[in-house]
């Protein structure tokens, strides 16, 4: 038996009474910049967590979190970086301009605009997350919303929607490529949804918190393989659910937030230096 007290899980920190849990919300930090903090190391925590889980695809992807001081700025991984090695340290903080006004490293610009398209649109948004998981972006291709057929599918009913970018035309029937619209496009789209597939092209997760943001993430990529399997094996029954509720997404929200949890526990563990 090892003669070292084990490190406490975060999850018995939180207000508990009779072995349950009393938590009635996400906890906040009172100071700032202790809350910064808290966004980063969880921001490069998720990174590390994708690159286990196999979300990375060359340069592709990005996770966002809003900064709580700046709250039109945000945090973002710097381009060329493996998942697998970021660190606190090599985070960006970018403002809605696209300007870097923290850190150093390259920027990636392919989606700034969506990032704070979002950021403006959805005050409560705190992460932001768009990878290319393979389940995800295979399931984006049929242009289609997830149906309850597992408890965890069940989490995002009435809360998803789908992004049709190439039904956006000019008047001339080419791709419109203009930047301004598409963005506009897209978060009509995204709605007050916590999901949304970007048609043949991969999935997005948003969150009041990074950990919800990047657990949804996670969980959006496990239901589309459940989807594929279940398809690919026959024809799934599809049970009759309740609607969400303000009350319900609250939970879900709450519901995320803990689910990382033992994510942060477990890779904090192993990998100490992405807090550097």
């Amino acid at each position: 038996m090892s003669q070292h007290s084990p490190i406490p899980k975060s999850i018995f920190s939180l207000p508990h009474s009779n072995n349950r849990l009393t938590l009635d919300g996400v906890p906040r930090h009172a100071d700032l910049h202790a809350e910064r903090l808290h966004r980063k190391q969880r921001l490069a925590a998720s990174y590390r967590l994708f690159a286990r889980y196999g979300f990375e695809v060359g340069l592709a992807g990005h996770f966002t979190a809003r900064d709580p001081i700046e709250t039109d700025h945000y945090w973002i991984n710097p381009l060329g970086v493996p998942f697998s090695q970021i660190s606190v340290s090599q985070l960006l903080r970018v403002d809605r301009h696209g300007q870097v006004v923290e850190g150093d490293g390259l920027l990636n610009t392919s989606a700034l605009e969506l990032h704070d398209g979002l950021q403006q649109a959805r005050p409560e948004v705190v992460g932001i997350a768009h990878l290319h998981g393979f389940y995800g972006r295979t399931w984006s291709s049929l242009g289609q919303l997830f149906d309850p057929i597992t408890a965890e599918a069940g989490a995002f009913v009435d809360d998803q929607a789908i992004f049709r970018r190439h039904d956006l035309r000019t008047a001339n029937g080419a791709l419109d490529n203009d930047r301004d619209r598409v963005t506009a496009a897209f978060v009509d789209s995204f709605a007050n949804n916590s999901l949304l597939f970007w048609q043949n092209h991969g999935v997005w997760t948003v969150g009041e918190t990074v950990e919800s943001a990047a657990w949804k993430f996670i969980l959006a990529e496990d239901i589309a393989r459940s989807h594929l399997l279940a398809r690919a094996a026959g024809v799934p029954i599809v049970p009759q659910v309740d609607p969400v509720t303000p009350q319900s997404r609250a939970r879900n929200e709450l519901f995320g937030w803990l689910n990382f949890q033992p994510l942060w526990d477990e890779i904090v563990t192993q990998q100490p230096d992405l807090l550097d």
